[in-house]
């Protein structure tokens, strides 16, 4: 029968075994209830956190602070620290000092051998299972020589500045010590055989070589950077000594080369897509392979500039072979080596003024390759008043304003007296993007006065861009008639820019009769990474009232990003009298470019922009009236490649015999990949009657009887223009 809970609690007080069990039964209830709430381990359950709760680095001999936070430790037992590393020991992991319940400080080790990784954990005291670590990194010193090469020139010290600057840069330097510099061979000092250091620093230190080649191994010795502050981090750099006045060897043709010659090139550095570079500079020939002076200028973009530094003759030489073909070894006061190859043409009297020449950088740790061309200079010319009144001029290059490389291309003219220059007209393209200045008497710069000796001298423009300001430039005189513009240094060239190019004398007004009937052209540029390289044949109508105007037709052929293409030509055009430019409006802006005519000098009758995207740098060359065909060109060309607007596009000189349609030929080349000499090729010439033609299936070629422009539209070849000329 059932109790209520009156009748269970009066007979839970009276006496009797059957009334103990109960009793018991909520005692024990009570207890349990008593330790449910708190007086006990089993309440809320503990945590431990960490601030800083993520991951954290510190430099070498520096601290990081922790903090400890155990949520529900109503003991304020707090947490005890360890710590542990995969990759160290004792004092090697560093040190956990200032413990407390809820903190501690972490002290990296002053020095490491490599990059560690430590782990600091706090364990709660009240309940072991529970804790919480984070990992502190100290990444390890690191040596670097910025400046690796595989060879030195040895040469005679006849100047002080006669040496290699190596630097180093340190990353994590704790103590901030940089480095002590070392010249061994197989771990023995080996000064002053294997050559000589000086004007030591912290980070870089002058190298000075002997004056011949020293036997092995001191011809092979080892600079190296140790750091100061972690002697067990450092780098290393081990080259060879050579000969310059002997790295050509002889071709038995030096004779072709004798007197003053410039060189003016672009090219790339670096592998994928490289960065742009350009070299210039003037050097005297003697006629037997010696160098006997001169001065360049190496402009890699925004990087290790320099102008101005004079060669040394005694590690410097030349070669040329029976078939024009040859070899340029120039080292400059900074003992900087540049390696060419070069093809030459345009011989009277048994000297050549001028060629094709291509640089393989084989001095060099980073890949540099390039392309470009040669003349010969008239010393005569060498003075400011020696100069013409009017020039045209067009020069291309890159600038990196938007964060990307950008092809940039920049055409006009101006007048020129005394060095002053004025009356400027310009049209820029930078990446699609066009301006124009039509700044009549206004003043475009200055050139200053000439150095006799090699012809340079130091100019300023004032030119047009994103962030318009003055360019530095050397100027290389060729003769009254042709300059070579090459810039000095990016950082003071308007939005970061690397250009060169050249001025070709022009008249100071132009009429309707300025404009020839008929031009061959090619043009290469660039566009979001893609090169574009495009040859064809233009023809203008005769000037109709009241302008200077008239009717354009023609055909183009353009190569870009492995696609083919061609389109007839059909516009009109427009020409300024007083600064020759003339503006061509096409069906798109692939066909509307803009220049300025030159009085025609060198192949050139004009310097173009393209006013697409691709900022392409042209020029147009005369095409007189004639019917011609396979049999138009003969006998002896050498030929190079136009600009390279990619790091992948070859760099090409070489010779070439064409006779009645047959073209044979031996090519050298250069790219990132290496250097490639000595090549044999052949191709079948066929040239219609209005200077179109090709070599073969997929190429494309137009003449005007003296010089030949190709491209080769293969699938697998990079758009190049090549240029054959006599």
């Amino acid at each position: 029968m059932s109790q209520s809970p009156s009748e269970f609690f009066r007979e839970s007080l009276l006496p009797g075994p059957r009334k103990i069990l109960p009793l018991a039964l909520l005692s024990i209830g009570l207890l349990a209830a008593a330790l449910a709430s708190g007086c006990g381990t089993s309440g809320p359950p503990i945590s431990v956190s960490l601030s800083p709760s993520s991951a954290q680095s510190v430099q070498q001999g520096q601290t990081v602070s922790i903090m400890a936070n155990v949520a529900n430790d109503l003991s304020t037992k707090g947490v005890i620290w360890s710590l542990s590393g995969a990759d160290c020991t004792g004092a090697g992991c560093g040190a956990l000092v200032n413990q407390t319940i809820d903190s501690a400080t972490y002290n990296a080790p002053a020095s490491i051998p490599s990059d560690l990784a430590v782990t600091v954990t706090a364990t709660s005291v009240l309940d072991p299972s529970k804790s919480a670590s984070i990992v502190i990194t100290v990444p390890a010193t690191v040596v670097t020589i910025r400046n690796k090469v595989t060879e030195l020139a040895a040469g005679t010290l006849n100047s002080s500045f006669f040496r290699a600057q190596f630097s180093a840069t340190i990353q994590n330097d704790p103590t901030a010590g940089g480095v002590t510099w070392t010249l061994t061979v197989n771990g023995t000092a080996c000064s002053p055989a294997c050559g000589t250091l000086s004007s030591a620093n912290p980070y870089s230190v002058d190298y000075a070589p002997p004056a011949t080649v020293p036997a092995a191994p001191d011809n092979m010795p080892t600079i190296s950077a140790t750091s100061v502050s972690s002697p067990a981090r450092s780098d290393t750099d081990t080259f060879t000594i050579f000969d310059g006045s002997t790295a050509c060897g002889t071709g038995g043709n030096e004779g072709l080369l004798n007197g003053q010659y410039a060189i003016m090139l672009q090219g790339w550095s670096g592998t994928g897509t490289g960065t742009p570079l350009l070299f210039g500079a003037s050097f005297a020939a003697d006629g037997t392979g010696k160098i006997t002076g001169g001065q360049d200028q190496f402009n890699p973009f925004l990087k290790y500039s320099y102008s101005g530094a004079g060669l040394i003759p005694s590690a410097s030489s030349y070669s040329i072979g029976p078939d024009n073909r040859g070899c340029l070894t120039l080292t400059d006061q900074f003992d900087t080596t540049f390696a060419f190859h070069f093809s030459l043409g345009g011989v009277s009297g048994g000297i050549a003024s001028k060629g094709d020449i291509i640089l393989f950088n084989q001095q060099s740790a980073t890949p540099q390759h390039g392309t470009g061309i040669l003349r010969r200079q008239d010393p005569t010319a060498f003075s400011l008043s020696a100069l013409a009144s009017n020039y045209a001029f067009g020069v291309d290059g890159w600038e990196n304003s938007k964060g990307p490389l950008t092809h940039f291309a920049l055409v006009g003219s101006f007048a020129q007296s005394g060095g002053a220059l004025s009356s400027p007209a310009l049209d820029a393209n930078d990446g699609g993007k066009l301006q124009t200045e039509q700044a009549g008497g206004l003043s475009l710069g200055t050139i200053q006065p000439i150095a006799t000796g090699t012809g340079m001298a130091y100019a300023t423009l004032n030119v047009p861009g994103p962030s318009p300001g003055t360019a530095e430039i050397n100027v290389y005189v060729i003769s009254p008639s042709e300059l070579f513009f090459i810039s000095i240094d990016p950082s003071d060239f308007p939005f970061d820019a690397v250009v060169s190019g050249r001025a070709i004398a022009t008249s100071s007004s132009f009429n309707s009769s300025s404009v020839l009937p008929n031009y061959i052209f090619h043009f290469a540029g660039s566009s979001s990474g893609a090169t574009s390289a495009s040859i064809g044949l233009a023809s203008f109508s005769t000037a109709g009232a009241p302008g200077i105007s008239g009717t354009v037709s023609g055909t183009m052929d353009q190569y870009a990003g492995g696609t083919a293409s061609s389109q007839n030509l059909a516009g009109t055009y427009a020409l300024a009298g007083a600064s020759g430019r003339l503006g061509i409006t096409g069906a798109n802006a692939a066909t509307s470019p803009i220049c300025y005519l030159t009085n025609p000098f060198d192949g050139i009758s004009a310097f173009c922009i393209a006013t697409d995207s691709s900022a392409g740098l042209g020029v147009l060359d005369a095409q007189p009236a004639a019917t011609y065909s396979s049999s138009s060109l003969s006998g002896n060309f050498f030929f190079g490649s136009n600009v390279p607007d990619d790091n992948t596009v070859p760099d090409l000189s070489g010779v070439a015999s064409i006779s009645s349609g047959t073209l044979t030929g031996t090519e050298d080349a250069s790219a990132s990949s290496g250097l490639s000499l000595g090549s044999a090729f052949n191709a079948t010439l066929s040239i219609n009657a209005d200077g179109s033609g090709n070599l073969g299936a997929s190429t494309v070629a137009v003449t005007n009887g003296t010089v030949l422009y190709f491209i080769d539209e293969t699938g697998t070849s990079p758009p190049v223009v090549q240029v054959f000329e006599q």
